[in-house]
């Protein structure tokens, strides 16, 4: 120690020493080294897993939000369809209503929406989709209301040809099939030519489509034609439908 204090030789051996086990040294870290490599290797790929499973939970989430826009943007089409029969309209007033349930039996063909006597709703007001006249209320509870169809055996409505003005009624024969009754043999009526509401009873507003003419029969010994009519209206699929306030309403 002494001499390595007072002289130069110790020094220059020490750095020899030093030089010769350096590589010793680094084979002996190795081990060390590969560990810590081993590690981070483990954590990033945890993280990038976690980061996949990140991606794809989010990836699932957009994929179900972009389901539920796609179904709001049906809704809001059918809505625009809906809500663009007010074009029509003077002055009733309208409420927007769900279909809860529909019934197509042969006997009685009806709905049920979700608004009743507590939305106020009454009997007797018409119901129409976005394509012409559903039916119209005959029974209510405070949440819910009956829709008696255009098409139930038990239904009449007044119309008139779009095209001539001719009058008739109506009637329901079950199974999504009408008939327009008492048209005379002398009246001008062809397939193909649109019935609508001619209010007459002050129940329908005048003016909205109802059905269309599939068949025109000239019974030989009959007073008046026999004419087959389809209703307009999409009766077997409505989900949205309005609310219309009739003369008689208003008036109150």
């Amino acid at each position: 120690m002494a001499s390595d204090y007072y002289g130069q030789y110790m020094g220059s051996f020490r750095n020899v020493i030093t030089t010769t086990l350096e590589p010793l040294e680094r084979v002996a870290d190795l081990p060390v080294q590969a560990h810590h490599w081993y590690m981070q290797g483990v954590t990033d790929l945890a993280l990038l897993e976690n980061e996949l499973l990140q991606v794809k939970t989010e990836n699932l989430m957009l994929k179900a939000r972009l389901q539920r826009l796609d179904s709001l943007e049906l809704e809001l089409d059918r809505l625009q369809r809906l809500l663009g029969t007010t074009g029509r309209m003077s002055t009733q007033s309208l409420r927007v209503a769900s279909v809860l349930y529909y019934s197509s039996s042969p006997v009685s063909q009806y709905l049920t929406i979700n608004k009743g006597s507590m939305d106020g709703v009454k009997t007797n007001q018409s119901i129409i989709d976005a394509y012409g006249v559903l039916g119209q209320v005959t029974s209510l509870t405070p949440t819910t209301s009956r829709v008696l169809l255009i098409t139930d055996p038990d239904h009449q409505l007044p119309v008139r040809v779009q095209r001539t003005g001719q009058r008739g009624i109506l009637t329901g024969l079950g199974h999504d099939k009408l008939n327009l009754d008492f048209v005379p043999l002398s009246s001008r009526v062809e397939v193909g030519d649109i019935l609508v509401t001619s209010g007459l009873g002050g129940v329908f507003p005048s003016g909205y489509p109802a059905a269309e003419v599939t068949q025109v029969i000239q019974s030989p010994g009959m007073s008046y034609l026999t004419i087959k009519a389809k209703p307009l209206s999409d009766i077997n699929s409505s989900y949205e439908v309005l609310v219309l306030s009739n003369s008689r309403d208003e008036n109150e």
